[in-house]
């Protein structure tokens, strides 16, 4: 565990910029000069396994701008969506957005809460950017609702991240010329820096990770493994603010993360993800969703 008061200084880069995956991935998938959306193939077969079946894409008008994942419904027919609190702005209007399953179900929303922790006007509280929407129905498209990660042992694991945004490869970064589709991607990574909430709560609460090149030259964190965890090395970013973060666990499938910022999008480049697992009682008083070890 890191206190990461040196790493606070990440934070303050803002939202994540876009699915950024290996050059040497992209160039396998078909990604070429004159055919860069072809090389998202992999990315997007990733997001499309059925254990990411909850996550969800959130619709301005003109663009998908967030993500979410579905965490269950209520006896009364109300689904309940997890995701960043940095996509309402320093509001808690829950028509910024139309809101879609992974399947295509649209829904509108009803209430958004905001984690009381989080300050959209500071750069102290990254780790808090963490929301959630009631949507005006259940949500029917995945059979079971997907765990929240409740357990302390995030360092170390192999974590695989989806969203709904932007594309691009590590050399280059985020470029509409990379985005042909809508689809949800995914990229893994290893989750290199867990910081314990702050007693004050104004820092910490963050999963970390870098984006490792296939030469590994670009390393980040002191004692992290400088190569890509595999070919889907990636970040994530712009439209995927609100992403979920898996690891894999004992009882399955678990969210350990909200994706809140990232910094250059290229091979170097680090990401912030909200931790969920201290905030079971926050998320508990707003909907009972199932953590591992209950």
């Amino acid at each position: 565990m890191l206190a990461g008061t040196a790493l606070m200084g990440l934070a303050a880069a803002g939202p994540a910029r876009a699915v950024i995956i290996l050059d040497s991935t992209w160039a396998a998938q078909g990604g070429a000069v004159g055919a860069e959306g072809e090389g998202f193939g992999a990315a997007k077969a990733l997001a499309m396994e059925p254990q990411f079946c909850a996550i969800m894409s959130f619709y301005d008008g003109e663009q998908i701008g967030g993500s979410g994942t579905w965490i269950g419904n209520d006896a009364d027919g109300t689904a309940y969506v997890l995701t960043a609190a940095h996509n309402f702005g320093t509001g808690n209007d829950p028509d910024n957005w139309t809101y879609y399953t992974r399947a295509g179900t649209e829904f509108s929303g009803k209430a958004v809460h905001i984690h009381p922790n989080y300050d959209a006007n500071s750069d102290d509280t990254p780790g808090y950017d963490l929301a959630i929407v009631e949507l005006n129905g259940p949500v029917e498209d995945c059979d079971t609702p997907p765990l929240l990660y409740g357990g302390k042992d995030e360092l170390g694991k192999v974590a695989t991240m989806v969203g709904f945004g932007s594309r691009g490869i590590g050399s280059v970064g985020q470029d509409d010329k990379y985005y042909k589709s809508e689809d949800a991607a995914a990229a893994r990574n290893i989750i290199d820096v867990v910081e314990d909430p702050a007693p004050d709560g104004k820092g910490g609460n963050q999963l970390l990770v870098d984006f490792d090149s296939e030469d590994g030259a670009n390393n980040v964190f002191d004692n992290s493994d400088p190569m890509p965890v595999d070919e889907y090395e990636g970040v994530l970013g712009s439209g995927d603010s609100g992403g979920s973060l898996w690891i894999e666990t004992d009882e399955g499938w678990a969210i350990a993360g909200v994706n809140d910022w990232g910094d250059d999008a290229v091979y170097g480049s680090t990401g912030g993800f909200g931790r969920v697992s201290p905030q079971y009682e926050w998320i508990k008083s707003i909907f009972d969703a199932k953590f591992t070890g209950e």
